[in-house]
Parts: C-alpha cells; structure tokens; sequence
C-alpha cells in the first residue's frame, strides 16, 4: 500500500505547502526546506486542518495530552506537506532521520514524550520502519501563534530532483 493510500485510509490529508503559505501569511525571514545531498532539511511546523492553526494553546493547562499527541500528528501532516512539495512523492522519503517536537507546556508539565509521539507513531504508521526517526522531545513555554506543537525533521531521500524552497517572507501579512 502508497503512503497516500495509507493517507486515505486513515482519513487524513497532507496540505498543500503552498495553501498554507498563501493563508498563513508570515513575512518571516527563512525557506521552507534545504537539501544537502539527499538530506532533506525542514522548516518547523506547527499543527493545521483545513487551513487553520489547529488545537492552540499550552499542553497541561488548555489541552490534554491526548489532544496534544493529535496536535503533534497534525504538526506532522503539515511537515509531510513540505516533503510532497520538496520531492513531489512520498515514496521517495528513505528514512525520517531526526525529528525534534516542542511541546507548548504548562509549568511542571513532564509528557512531552507522550505528546510528541503523536507525529513520530504517524510517521511509523505511513512509513513502517523507515518512519522511526532519532528525536528529542522539549517542552517549552510559548510557541508562535500559540502553536500547542511545533515538529522540526530531517529526511533522507531517493532521487536527485527537488523543487526550490519556498521563502516565507514572499508570503507577506
């Protein structure tokens, strides 16, 4: 089975990069992904569905970790909208190497791991092993847009085409 028929048979869908740029405008200052060789670098990502920021707010205070573990397959979704853009298949991700997941959290707040297993137990689920990156797990007091999760990967990758990045602040507010 594709990872998009594993996409659909799970009822999710991976956004496109550039809707999301285009109404969520930043006019910040960085790209949305780098390759080196055939490693993928990407741009943070933050929770979205059907075009909006998705369960905001501080994970232990306003969210469960229930729903933060959702939000971070969500901030997942939209990292995997960045691989589609970048590589134009999913087929070609090799290996999610190394993920880093913060986690918005309220003071004494210690389940990071449990949140962030959200994102990487989506990337098992599409990807089998291939899906099991390196990771760190940080809690943090304050995302933008009070983002509950924010996934930052790294992805190794087949084939040599990859499309430009595309630079967040041509997306003015």
């Amino acid at each position: 089975m594709t990872i998009e028929e594993k996409l659909k048979k799970a009822g999710l869908t991976v956004p496109s990069l550039e809707d999301l740029y285009r109404t969520n405008a930043a006019g910040a200052h960085y790209i949305s992904h780098f390759p080196v060789q055939n490693l993928l670098y990407l741009s943070g990502t933050t929770p979205r569905k059907d075009g909006q920021g998705y369960l905001p707010g501080v994970v232990g205070k306003d969210l469960t970790v229930a729903q933060g573990y959702e939000a971070a397959r969500y901030a997942a979704l939209t990292t995997l909208g960045t691989v589609k853009y970048a590589l134009g298949d999913l087929e070609r991700v090799q290996q999610i190497v190394h993920m880093i997941g913060f986690v918005n959290s309220a003071p004494g707040f210690s389940d990071q791991p449990r949140v962030i297993n959200g994102a990487a137990d989506l990337f098992v689920e599409l990807f089998g092993e291939r899906g099991k990156p390196t990771r760190a797990a940080i809690g943090c007091q304050g995302l933008g847009g009070n983002a509950s999760v924010e996934i930052i990967a790294t992805v190794l990758f087949t084939g040599a085409d990859v499309r430009p990045p595309l630079a967040r602040d041509h997306f003015q507010k």
